[in-house]
């Protein structure tokens, strides 16, 4: 029976010690990843003002667009303010 009690506790206590390992090997890298994503990241010129110009050149095209639209627009009601005139 003290064979059996001893026994239970030293797998007890070797569990413990082994879990505690594993465990803080599961631990590292999520530190690490921590500890790479606050390092800086410099930015690319280049890419920053070729992104700057599509987008200048995008806005650009939607306000050609939005008095393409406006201008489409006024035409139409110009054509139904004739239409209802011209009815008697």
């Amino acid at each position: 029976m003290i064979r059996l009690l001893i026994t239970a506790v030293v797998a007890f206590v070797t569990g413990y010690i082994v879990n505690e390992h594993t465990r803080a090997d599961k631990i590292a890298p999520v530190l690490h990843q921590v500890e790479s994503a606050t390092q800086t990241i410099q930015s690319d010129h280049v890419a920053l003002a070729g992104d700057l110009a599509r987008r200048e050149r995008r806005d650009e095209e939607m306000f050609r667009l939005f008095d393409k639209v406006l201008e489409l627009i006024e035409a139409d009601m110009n054509k139904q303010v004739a239409h209802s005139t011209e009815t008697p």
